[in-house]
């Protein structure tokens, strides 16, 4: 892919072309799966502290043999007595002596060396090998880094000092992390975004006196880095607002001036056929808490007790509504389910996790760096929690979730690990694929019907980032524990919703876990009636 070849194609979808490389690596994407490589290595730091411990008693027994030959040939080695062999073994008390450490003495120190110390490292790094992290999760890790850099436009020398987002992380980066991040920012065509990091890895590199990069190292790559920025100006075939700049070519100038100072700033777009980049624009905005909506429009968004008596559960408690779009409908729904619900939920989930899949050609599905989480699936027999949070999603919703009749799918338990995200999509799987590419959907799939509705479940707070957001619509739903979100993702007439765009922002600091049930067109005849206007 020729990067500089193409000047419409967007920083973030070069981020994930270029990144898709590293998608083996699984271990980033999971923060459960990142606790399991945190207590791995704190069972390996207390094995290699033991480790130590008896490396040190060997040296100790050791250095007690030599002690005791020194002392022994003390007055010979001071020249007070013959050195001569005749003379020393002659002595009694020498003989003596020489017998006995090598009788006695030396034994110890043999079978002390003889130890295979290192076998229980060994061992645990053999039963645990596939906890570790390669080259390919390193990346990954990287990467998410650059993503959250970029999204929420976080200061460099603020994160490179520790402080995401006005939180202290208790953690500094060392100029070879810098180094490392300014190379990853180069590769996925954030050619700003790596000058800044290869600046923050120049001045650290001096402040820790070249100890872990040298400046010179750095100094090889942003003088690169500079060079490739540079280029991009002396381009007649492409726009270089597209592309990650300061706005101006820094030879002779001041690289960090502005970062992404050539950005082409424009009004905020809404609505069905927006622009693919305002769509991105948007997404990214939204995640930083950015209010899209006019206030006119935020006006008639409410909140409210909703006891509507479709179900008897909702006679004894009312769900707690609050609006967060009204076209297409959006709400919240809060203090669902309770914390001890949501901890058993993510319990349930954590021991079935793997590398969320996202649908690709010919109905097959690949790992993709534009959904960064792993994910469990659940049924409603797994566990009688789960029984029961299927019925409260029928009576929250008024639609079946009757999985046996396939009305609704197996719950997908998902959790985002460092930067897990999930680029904008849709989440109906049938009405907007061609003819040619419904014979590889199979026939249950098509008995069921398409997805008509959506309800997540927050499993977890998340502190900083995470939201789930509509670029279309300029909504915005913030993570809360025992909430859920609802929205349909079909209209009455069963066609799709296009304005039903969403994606999941990048975790800047925290766990997310959701759960998402997805409810199908089958078995909702009589609870979610058809209208006979294409729009309605």
């Amino acid at each position: 892919m020729n990067i500089l070849g193409d000047s419409r194609m967007l920083r973030w979808l070069l981020l994930v072309v270029l990144a898709s490389q590293s998608t083996r690596g699984d271990i980033f994407s999971s923060t459960a799966h990142l606790q399991n490589l945190l207590h791995l290595e704190r069972h390996l730091v207390t094995t290699l502290h033991e480790y130590i411990e008896r490396t040190e008693s060997k040296i100790n027994q050791v250095k007690r043999y030599l002690n005791l030959f020194y002392h022994s040939y003390e007055e010979v080695l001071e020249e007070k007595l013959p050195a001569g062999d005749d003379e020393m073994v002659g002595n009694p008390l020498q003989a003596f002596q020489l017998v006995r450490r090598l009788a006695v003495d030396w034994e110890g120190v043999r079978k002390a060396v003889d130890t295979d110390d290192w076998k229980p490292i060994r061992r645990l790094v053999r039963d645990y090998d596939h906890l570790l992290p390669h080259n390919d999760d390193l990346q990954g890790a990287a990467l998410a880094l650059v993503r959250l850099q970029d999204t929420y436009k976080l200061n460099m020398t603020d994160v490179a000092r520790g402080d995401i987002l006005g939180l202290p992380q208790g953690t500094t980066l060392s100029a070879r992390d810098l180094l490392y991040l300014g190379k990853q920012s180069f590769n996925a065509g954030y050619y700003a975004h790596a000058i800044r990091w290869l600046e923050e890895a120049l001045s650290q590199a001096h402040l820790e006196g070249n100890r872990t990069a040298s400046t010179a190292e750095v100094m090889a790559f942003y003088t690169s880095a500079v060079d490739m920025h540079d280029k991009l100006f002396e381009r007649t075939d492409l726009d270089v607002a597209d592309y990650d700049t300061f706005g101006h070519p820094l030879k002779g100038g001041n690289a960090s001036a502005v970062l992404s100072g050539g950005r082409k700033v424009k009004d905020v777009v809404l609505g069905q056929n927006i622009p693919l980049q305002d769509e991105q624009n948007n997404y990214m905005a939204l995640c930083r808490g950015e209010r899209l909506m006019s206030l006119a429009e935020e006006s008639k968004l409410k909140c409210r007790l909703d006891d509507r008596g479709r179900h008897p559960y909702l006679l004894l408690r009312p769900l707690k509504v609050e609006e967060r779009g009204l076209r297409p409908y959006v709400v919240q729904f809060h203090d669902l389910l309770t914390d001890g619900q949501t901890d058993m939920l993510r319990q349930i989930a954590e021991p079935k996790l793997s590398r969320s899949m996202v649908q690709a050609e010919h109905g097959s599905e690949v790992v993709s760096v534009s959904r960064t989480s792993q994910n469990a699936w659940v049924g409603p027999k797994d566990h009688p929690l789960m029984e029961s949070t299927y019925r409260l999603v029928e009576a929250v919703t008024g639609l079946s979730t009757d999985v046996d009749r396939e009305h609704a799918e197996v719950v997908q338990i998902a959790n985002y690990g460092m930067g897990g995200h999930y680029t904008p999509h849709y989440d109906y799987l049938l009405v907007d694929k061609k003819p040619e590419d419904l014979q590889f959907v199979h026939p249950k799939e098509l008995d069921a019907g398409d997805r008509t509705a959506t309800l997540m479940f927050y499993l977890s707070d998340v502190t900083r980032g995470g939201a789930t957001v509509f670029p279309k619509v300029g909504a915005s739903v913030w993570p809360k524990k025992g909430s859920a979100v609802f929205w349909y993702n079909l209209k009455l007439s069963g066609t799709e919703d296009s304005m039903t765009l969403h994606g999941a922002c990048p975790v800047a600091i925290g766990s997310k876990w959701v759960a998402n049930f997805w409810i199908r067109e089958k078995g909702q005849v009589f609870r979610r009636r058809c209208a006979l206007n294409p729009e309605s």
